[in-house]
């Protein structure tokens, strides 16, 4: 004698305990907003960025032919795909920068932070017309003072020269 199990499906009984369930759209929904807000509040790699985007300590020679600007700013096109009118590149050691943000600057309540310090800086220029896909940039080097965002001491936006 053996043991015989019956299952047997009940289309409108089945769909009704789902529905009383937890619902997984909903916990998904959730999770994903979690996952977006730790976004927001940590992005990824934001102080990499800045440094990769902005620094270039000790200031690159560019190859035979090129302008430091036109070399540079095809570098990065390389990473934004696209031209920008105006980036600044900053020739000073990274713990310099870093500093901007605790005992070399000033900072407001929104961690906007003005340096102490002025640094070595290269502006390029996009110059007028752009001819895509090759564009053609103006160097202008200076020595003044930057304003940069920080978050967790560390900055990770270039805002402006001061």
């Amino acid at each position: 004698m053996g043991i015989q199990i019956f299952s047997s499906v009940n289309p409108v009984t089945d769909v009704a305990m789902t529905l009383r369930g937890p619902c997984p759209l909903l916990f998904l929904t959730l999770i994903l907003l979690v996952a977006g807000l730790a976004h927001i509040i940590r992005p990824p790699n934001s102080y990499q960025k800045f440094v990769s985007e902005h620094v270039d300590f000790p200031k690159t020679r560019p190859p035979r032919g090129q302008t430091y600007c036109n070399y540079m700013m095809w570098r990065l096109s390389q990473k934004i795909l696209m031209c920008k009118l105006t980036h600044t590149f900053i020739h000073a050691p990274i713990s310099r920068l870093r500093a901007i943000c605790t005992t070399g600057g000033r900072c407001n309540r929104n961690n906007v932070c003005d340096s102490n310090a002025a640094y070595p800086l290269t502006t390029c220029r996009l110059r007028n017309p752009p001819r895509p896909p090759r564009c053609i940039y103006r160097g202008i080097r200076r020595t003044r003072r930057i304003r940069v965002a920080c978050v967790r001491g560390l900055p990770v936006r270039f805002i402006r020269v001061l």
